[in-house]
């Protein structure tokens, strides 16, 4: 069994970073290309911690219990798979994340950010005397005018909707990622108490 694993392992993992390698070359794919390189690598990193640990948990009555079998064996090794296993679906849910971020941020831009006849009038003269480098046309660009009468007086309500879009996105990613990091150092601390 272990030879099977690890034949897999090696001849899968020249493969999946070869083709992984040529994505990353190819500029079309932008910033994509570098989520889809980490999915590469956390895929050979944990098929490689699978093959060193070899993980086999079992169930009896009211107990589950998961024991290391393989080269790396004990407690440590358990919660190291354990860990690897993970980190799998961290890279997962950061996928969908940017691919909601993308769409999102795609759809309120195009959508709601759009060039009316108001918005024509309002940054004509703005773009013919302040564009940075050469002036395109109004089409050419993502508009947002939040006030029809001067600021806080006569609200437009698409673009204004579509900043709380994208505003309420970011919260809540930066608000996730400041409670995974306070309940991370809790857990530390409270780990390093016990002991």
């Amino acid at each position: 069994m272990s030879y099977l694993k690890a034949s897999s392992l090696l001849q899968s993992s020249p493969s999946i970073m070869i083709d992984h390698a040529e994505i990353c070359r190819r500029k079309e794919f932008g910033a994509y290309r570098f989520l889809l390189l980490t999915f590469a690598s956390v895929d050979i990193y944990y098929g490689l911690v699978h093959f060193l640990v070899m993980p086999i948990p079992e169930a009896w009555a009211n107990a589950f219990y998961m024991g290391a079998h393989g080269y790396i064996t004990g407690k440590v090794a358990v919660c190291w798979f354990a860990g690897a296993h993970s980190h799998s679906f961290v890279v997962l849910v950061f996928h969908f994340l940017y691919r909601l971020l993308a769409v999102k941020g795609y759809c309120v831009l195009y959508y709601l950010y759009d060039a009316d006849q108001f918005v024509i009038d309002y940054m004509e003269p703005i773009l013919s005397e302040h564009a940075i480098g050469t002036a395109l046309q109004i089409d050419q660009y993502s508009t947002a005018v939040f006030w029809t009468n001067g600021t806080f007086v006569g609200p437009r309500w698409k673009p204004i909707f579509g900043v709380f879009v994208m505003a309420s996105t970011m919260s809540s990613g930066y608000g996730f990622m400041m409670y995974a990091a306070y309940k991370i150092g809790w857990s530390v601390n409270d780990s390093a108490k016990e002991k």
